[in-house]
């Protein structure tokens, strides 16, 4: 059994060693319990994201979009000159 302490804002460091074996990284989230005097503490583990959400952010940092944006008003012009 590992002692951690409480900080002044009532944050409290996991001991790298449970955050490895857990595989928790900054960020993840945790489900806490009162049981009785104990606390419990349960990492929430997300289901995989589904459809076109699994995407986000998967093109940051590329000009896709704007190349999409582009190529679309080419293909508007061209269907308004042939109007």
């Amino acid at each position: 059994m590992q002692v951690i302490s409480l900080s002044s804002k009532g944050q409290l460091v996991l001991p790298k060693g449970i955050r490895e074996q857990l595989a928790l990284k900054s960020g993840d989230r945790l489900k806490v319990e009162l049981v009785g005097n104990r606390i419990i503490l349960e990492p929430v583990r997300e289901e995989p994201r589904r459809g076109w959400r699994r995407w986000g952010g998967a093109f940051r940092g590329s000009r896709m979009l704007e190349e999409h944006l582009a190529e679309h008003r080419l293909e508007v012009e061209r269907d308004e000159e042939n109007i």
